[in-house]
């Protein structure tokens, strides 16, 4: 750590495991976003001490060896509540498909659209709103869900023109062809809501004029929270894995926020790095995706998903209201 102004300076670094680039209802539900604070040297010897328990060699280190039946001892030894990394690590959890429905909420039913980097969950409104949508759409027949994940999917995820990939009048139309199917009246007319003629005007005004920063990347509000939590220790200098959403305007308009909203803490600094060249970067893409996979196999009801305990790394924060054990 070094100082400045009285205040410290705290290095974390991150990396993330479940990328979704903007298609928010398809693959995996678990968005995992890791970030440490290790010395380097440390960080050195828990890479080559993984690499010599996995025989990775000098490939490149990846979380998939350590979530193999063969890898699982050294998910423990590394992320066990016993290990090196507690207290030096902490992973942000999102449910993709609570955080679309939530942005579909925002843009919608919402006023004004936030920011990119802003909590889904933030606003209470539309949260409930979502996770009552949710509700609905998973109790329809399969092609109906689908059809409606897709819909918003592509009413959210603009392209480089800023045009979104459906309509707001065909958005429309998957809606009452829904709603007519409908045999509760309140469903359906709670669904109806999400087309009518003022969420559809809230849609055009997004596509015309979007945020800053796109509401389709969870990466954004989960750096956020990464950088907010940190900024307890410290002023936070972060080393992220490139990831392309991370523009600078992007990661300033993070910063700006978190000296408004906390007073005192700053973003001391932030670099884009190539994972295989930092081995702090490593190690948090290894934590982020053992804690993901933990996830993902619990809610599939996997056997061994519960002998790893993962409860020290989650962040109390995440977006994942249905994770099975009480995060710290």
């Amino acid at each position: 750590m070094s100082t400045h102004e009285g205040r410290c300076t705290i290095e974390v670094a991150c990396d993330e495991s479940g990328f979704v680039g903007g298609s928010l209802f398809g693959g995996t539900r678990v968005f995992a976003h890791a970030s440490v604070h290790l010395d380097p040297d440390l960080a050195a010897e828990l890479a080559g001490e993984v690499r010599a328990r996995t025989g990775a060699g000098a490939d490149e280190l990846k979380a998939s060896r350590l979530n193999r039946p063969w890898g699982r001892p050294v998910a423990h030894w590394l992320c066990g509540p016993d290990g090196p990394l507690l207290g030096r690590a902490v992973v942000h959890l999102t449910d993709t498909r609570l955080f679309g429905l939530a942005r579909l909420a925002q843009v919608l039913l919402g006023d004004p659209i936030p920011e990119g980097w802003w909590g889904a969950d933030e606003d209470h409104s539309t949260w409930r709103q979502a996770l009552r949508l949710d509700a609905v759409v998973s109790g329809l027949p399969g092609e109906q869900e689908r059809r409606i994940l897709d819909g918003a999917r592509d009413l959210l995820w603009l392209t480089r023109s800023r045009r979104a990939r459906i309509t707001a009048e065909s958005w429309a139309a998957v809606i009452s062809e829904v709603v007519d199917t409908l045999d509760n009246a309140e469903d359906g007319l709670f669904l109806a809501g999400w087309a009518s003629p003022a969420a559809l005007r809230r849609s055009r005004a997004y596509v015309a004029a979007p945020p800053t920063s796109p509401l389709t990347e969870p990466l954004l509000p989960a750096l956020r929270w990464a950088v907010c939590h940190w900024s307890a220790h410290g002023d936070v200098s972060v080393v992220h894995d490139e990831q392309s959403v991370l523009t600078p305007g992007r990661v300033s308009a993070i910063a700006e926020e978190l000296e408004v909203s906390h007073p005192g803490r700053r973003l001391a600094g932030f670099v884009r790095v190539d994972s295989r060249h930092d081995p702090r970067v490593q190690i948090a893409d290894l934590v982020a995706g053992v804690v993901r996979r933990s996830v993902e196999d619990r809610l599939a009801g996997q056997p061994w998903a519960t002998e790893l305990p993962i409860n020290h790394l989650v962040a109390g924060g995440s977006l994942f209201p249905w994770y099975a054990d009480d995060p710290v």
